[in-house]
């Protein structure tokens, strides 16, 4: 009796649960009738609940044809139950998904930033390397120019323009690197927030994993919940039923057969034995005095007669 109530219990609450995210995923879909739109769709529920029970308790006496469109309906229903849950998970994950959609995009933006500052520093650091070589050159040409000042004074006017030119260059490498350094932290603090959002996070780790997108996880991951959510509450509906009133649905077996007529042959028996003994009881005395013994026949006699020759 427990273990049933149990039952009923479970199943009323899986169903009811599947009925509220149903109504609300369809009610939301059809905003514009918020409110008969979730009338409509809780009536579909019940019906399709006792729908149910009413096929398993009344089947020998239900028409083909009446069992025919209520399993039709039944199976019809369950379907947009689970397309009115997916409704429902999927603008729930629409929330949190547009919030990690900004932050994701916020990352891409710094990042594609520190991209090009790491280029431009690139770049500044072959032009420093370059310069240093034309100055070595430079010093060399003062070597061997002597006594010659014109070509002296050239090349000391070469080295003083790379050497400042140098100079700024890793003044602005300095300057990149910490708005760098600036744009990394950023990243990190952006991306902290992420922790907030737990359910994304987790579906981020899984997806990750996989190396698969986050949109495709999410997804499959509620049409595995919704495959089990309403045909569960319909089975448990009928699990109800039998663990209640009995699988009337079981044929009945060869050794329950011979058993039935066992009681019946026995039912039977006693009620001729009682019809037998509320019957009133014969005189004896009258019994042999009706009772007469033919007489016995007489058998007759065969003459033969004699013939005197």
């Amino acid at each position: 009796m427990f273990f049933t109530l149990l039952l009923g219990l479970s199943a009323l609450l899986i169903a009811g649960s599947a009925a509220y995210f149903s109504v609300l995923g369809i009610a939301t879909l059809f905003a514009g009738s918020y409110f008969q739109v979730m009338f409509m769709a809780s009536s579909l529920e019940l019906g399709k609940l006792i729908a149910t029970s009413y096929l398993y308790r009344y089947w020998t006496n239900t028409g083909w044809w009446l069992k025919l469109y209520l399993i039709t309906s039944v199976v019809v229903l369950m379907f947009i139950t689970s397309l009115g849950i997916f409704g429902y998970l999927s603008a729930a994950y629409q929330v949190n998904s547009s919030k990690f959609a900004q932050i994701d995009q916020q990352v891409a933006v710094i990042k594609s930033q520190n991209n090009l500052l790491t280029t431009e520093v690139d770049q500044n650091t072959k032009r420093i390397e370059m310069l240093n070589k034309v100055r070595e050159d430079q010093e060399r040409r003062v070597e061997q120019a002597g006594n010659y000042k014109l070509p002296r004074e050239q090349a000391y006017a070469a080295i003083d323009k790379a050497n400042q030119e140098i100079q700024k260059l890793t003044e602005r490498n300095q300057a990149l690197q910490t708005e760098k350094f600036n744009k990394d932290a950023e990243v990190i603090k952006i991306t902290s927030e992420t922790a907030k959002v737990k359910d994304i996070g987790t579906f981020k780790f899984i997806a990750e994993t996989l190396n698969q997108p986050l949109d495709k996880i999410v997804i499959a991951f509620i049409c595995i919940l919704i495959g089990v959510f309403d045909p569960l509450a319909v089975s448990l509906v009928l699990a109800f039923n039998v663990a209640r009133y009995g699988s009337t649905l079981k044929p009945t077996t060869k050794t329950e057969e011979a058993n039935l007529k066992e009681e019946l042959t026995v039912s039977n028996i006693t009620e001729d034995s009682s019809i037998v003994s509320q019957e009133e009881p014969i005189d004896q005395n009258q019994a042999s005095s009706n009772f007469q013994v033919p007489e016995e026949t007489p058998t007759p006699r065969i003459r033969h007669i004699g013939f005197n020759l």
